[in-house]
Protein backbone atom coordinates (compact mmCIF):
# COMPACT_ATOMS: atom_id res chain seq x y z
CA UNK A 1 0.00 0.00 0.00
CA UNK A 2 1.43 3.12 -1.23
CA UNK A 3 1.13 5.32 2.09
CA UNK A 4 2.12 8.78 0.82
CA UNK A 5 -0.61 8.58 -1.37
CA UNK A 6 -2.84 6.98 1.15
CA UNK A 7 -2.29 10.07 3.82
CA UNK A 8 -2.63 12.79 1.41
CA UNK A 9 -6.50 11.24 0.47
CA UNK A 10 -6.81 11.29 4.55
CA UNK A 11 -5.90 14.52 4.80
CA UNK A 12 -7.89 15.55 2.14
CA UNK A 13 -11.14 14.09 4.09
CA UNK A 14 -11.15 10.61 2.75
CA UNK A 15 -13.08 8.42 5.07
CA UNK A 16 -12.15 5.16 3.48
CA UNK A 17 -8.60 5.80 3.26
CA UNK A 18 -8.51 6.55 6.79
CA UNK A 19 -10.24 2.83 7.15
CA UNK A 20 -7.87 1.31 4.76
CA UNK A 21 -4.54 2.65 6.66
CA UNK A 22 -6.29 1.57 9.33
CA UNK A 23 -6.94 -1.64 8.89
CA UNK A 24 -3.76 -2.54 6.85
CA UNK A 25 -1.81 -0.96 10.32
CA UNK A 26 -4.01 -1.62 13.50
CA UNK A 27 -2.40 -5.39 13.88
CA UNK A 28 1.01 -4.40 13.59
CA UNK A 29 0.03 -1.15 16.32
CA UNK A 30 -1.67 -3.45 19.27
CA UNK A 31 0.90 -6.80 18.56
CA UNK A 32 3.37 -4.29 19.45
CA UNK A 33 1.69 -2.75 22.06
CA UNK A 34 0.44 -5.63 23.78
CA UNK A 35 3.31 -6.97 24.09
CA UNK A 36 4.74 -3.94 25.58
CA UNK A 37 2.39 -3.77 28.17
CA UNK A 38 1.07 -7.49 28.26
CA UNK A 39 -2.57 -6.06 28.96
CA UNK A 40 -4.76 -6.66 26.28
CA UNK A 41 -7.76 -4.26 26.96
CA UNK A 42 -5.10 -1.71 27.39
CA UNK A 43 -2.86 -2.21 24.67
CA UNK A 44 -6.35 -1.69 22.46
CA UNK A 45 -7.17 1.21 24.24
CA UNK A 46 -3.92 2.78 23.62
CA UNK A 47 -3.91 0.96 20.42
CA UNK A 48 -7.09 3.36 19.25
CA UNK A 49 -5.62 6.82 20.40
CA UNK A 50 -2.30 6.14 18.20
CA UNK A 51 -4.62 6.36 15.38
CA UNK A 52 -6.55 9.48 16.85
CA UNK A 53 -3.51 10.97 17.49
CA UNK A 54 -2.32 10.23 14.53
CA UNK A 55 -5.11 11.53 12.48
CA UNK A 56 -5.80 14.85 14.69
CA UNK A 57 -1.63 15.70 13.83
CA UNK A 58 -1.57 14.10 10.19
CA UNK A 59 -0.19 17.42 9.35
CA UNK A 60 3.04 16.79 11.98
CA UNK A 61 3.66 13.44 9.71
CA UNK A 62 6.72 13.85 7.43
CA UNK A 63 6.50 11.46 4.30
CA UNK A 64 9.71 10.80 4.28
CA UNK A 65 9.32 9.21 7.78
CA UNK A 66 8.17 5.13 7.46
CA UNK A 67 4.84 5.35 8.88
CA UNK A 68 5.03 2.40 11.07
CA UNK A 69 7.85 3.14 13.16
CA UNK A 70 5.77 7.01 13.41
CA UNK A 71 2.88 5.05 14.72
CA UNK A 72 5.16 2.69 16.75
CA UNK A 73 6.79 5.71 18.29
CA UNK A 74 3.09 7.09 19.39
CA UNK A 75 2.12 4.44 20.73
CA UNK A 76 5.05 4.12 23.01
CA UNK A 77 4.80 7.91 24.10
CA UNK A 78 0.89 7.05 24.78
CA UNK A 79 2.25 3.93 27.09
CA UNK A 80 4.88 5.73 28.91
CA UNK A 81 2.30 8.85 29.78
CA UNK A 82 -0.18 5.90 31.11
CA UNK A 83 2.34 4.41 33.47
CA UNK A 84 3.36 8.06 34.72
CA UNK A 85 -0.86 8.72 35.14
CA UNK A 86 -2.40 8.17 38.14
CA UNK A 87 -4.80 5.73 36.96
CA UNK A 88 -2.57 3.50 36.35
CA UNK A 89 -1.62 3.19 39.95
CA UNK A 90 -5.32 2.51 40.53
CA UNK A 91 -5.94 0.37 38.02
CA UNK A 92 -2.99 -1.82 39.12
CA UNK A 93 -4.24 -2.46 42.59
CA UNK A 94 -7.33 -3.63 40.86
CA UNK A 95 -5.14 -5.87 38.91
CA UNK A 96 -3.37 -7.00 42.22
CA UNK A 97 -6.56 -7.81 44.02
CA UNK A 98 -7.96 -10.05 40.71
CA UNK A 99 -4.79 -11.77 40.92
CA UNK A 100 -5.40 -13.32 43.87
CA UNK A 101 -8.81 -14.63 43.21
CA UNK A 102 -7.05 -16.68 40.59
CA UNK A 103 -5.95 -19.77 42.45
CA UNK A 104 -7.39 -23.00 39.96
CA UNK A 105 -4.18 -24.47 39.54
CA UNK A 106 -4.99 -26.39 36.13
CA UNK A 107 -6.39 -22.75 34.52
CA UNK A 108 -2.64 -20.89 36.37
CA UNK A 109 -0.61 -24.40 34.05
CA UNK A 110 -2.56 -24.12 31.01
CA UNK A 111 -1.51 -20.58 31.14
CA UNK A 112 2.10 -21.21 31.40
CA UNK A 113 3.10 -21.33 27.34
CA UNK A 114 6.64 -20.83 26.24
CA UNK A 115 5.50 -17.50 24.62
CA UNK A 116 3.96 -16.48 28.87
CA UNK A 117 7.19 -17.50 30.19
CA UNK A 118 10.05 -15.69 27.07
CA UNK A 119 7.34 -12.34 27.43
CA UNK A 120 7.90 -12.62 31.62
CA UNK A 121 11.46 -12.43 30.98
CA UNK A 122 11.57 -9.69 28.53
CA UNK A 123 9.60 -8.04 30.99
CA UNK A 124 11.92 -7.81 33.66
CA UNK A 125 14.68 -5.92 31.46
CA UNK A 126 14.63 -2.24 31.81
CA UNK A 127 11.74 -0.36 29.76
CA UNK A 128 14.99 0.21 26.69
CA UNK A 129 16.36 -3.07 27.01
CA UNK A 130 12.37 -4.40 26.65
CA UNK A 131 11.24 -2.16 23.89
CA UNK A 132 14.25 -3.39 21.41
CA UNK A 133 13.52 -7.34 21.42
CA UNK A 134 10.61 -6.94 20.90
CA UNK A 135 10.61 -4.95 18.33
CA UNK A 136 13.38 -6.72 16.91
CA UNK A 137 11.93 -10.22 17.28
CA UNK A 138 8.36 -9.63 17.36
CA UNK A 139 8.40 -6.67 14.99
CA UNK A 140 11.30 -8.31 12.71
CA UNK A 141 12.34 -4.43 12.48
CA UNK A 142 15.85 -3.48 11.61
CA UNK A 143 18.09 -1.78 13.63
CA UNK A 144 18.35 1.55 11.88
CA UNK A 145 14.76 1.11 12.21
CA UNK A 146 14.46 0.83 16.37
CA UNK A 147 16.90 3.59 16.23
CA UNK A 148 14.75 6.17 14.77
CA UNK A 149 11.34 5.08 17.00
CA UNK A 150 13.18 5.09 20.20
CA UNK A 151 15.55 8.42 19.33
CA UNK A 152 18.88 6.79 19.50
CA UNK A 153 21.83 6.48 17.83
CA UNK A 154 21.59 2.95 15.87
CA UNK A 155 24.58 1.81 17.72
CA UNK A 156 23.07 2.07 20.73
CA UNK A 157 20.27 0.35 19.65
CA UNK A 158 22.73 -2.60 18.63
CA UNK A 159 24.70 -2.22 22.14
CA UNK A 160 21.49 -2.60 24.35
CA UNK A 161 20.41 -5.31 22.17
CA UNK A 162 23.23 -7.43 22.85
CA UNK A 163 23.40 -6.76 26.92
CA UNK A 164 19.77 -7.26 26.86
CA UNK A 165 20.54 -10.85 24.53
CA UNK A 166 23.12 -11.44 27.47
CA UNK A 167 20.77 -10.51 30.49
CA UNK A 168 18.21 -13.03 29.14
CA UNK A 169 20.58 -15.76 28.57
CA UNK A 170 21.42 -15.20 32.03
CA UNK A 171 17.97 -15.09 33.56
CA UNK A 172 16.81 -18.30 31.72
CA UNK A 173 19.99 -19.95 32.84
CA UNK A 174 19.01 -19.34 36.53
CA UNK A 175 15.56 -20.22 35.44
CA UNK A 176 14.31 -17.79 37.97
CA UNK A 177 11.83 -15.03 37.52
CA UNK A 178 12.02 -12.64 39.82
CA UNK A 179 10.44 -9.22 40.63
CA UNK A 180 13.75 -7.17 39.99
CA UNK A 181 13.93 -5.04 36.94
CA UNK A 182 17.08 -5.44 35.19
Amino acid sequence: MNHQKIILQIKNGNQKALEMLIQEMYPQVYAFLYRKMNENDKAKDITQEVFIRFVENIDAYHEEEKLRNYLFRIGINLVNNYYRSLKYLDDQQLDENRMVDQTNPHDIVMKKTNQDIMMAYISKLNTISREIIILRYYHELKFKDIASILNIPESTAKSRHRQALMKLEEMMKGGVLDERKV
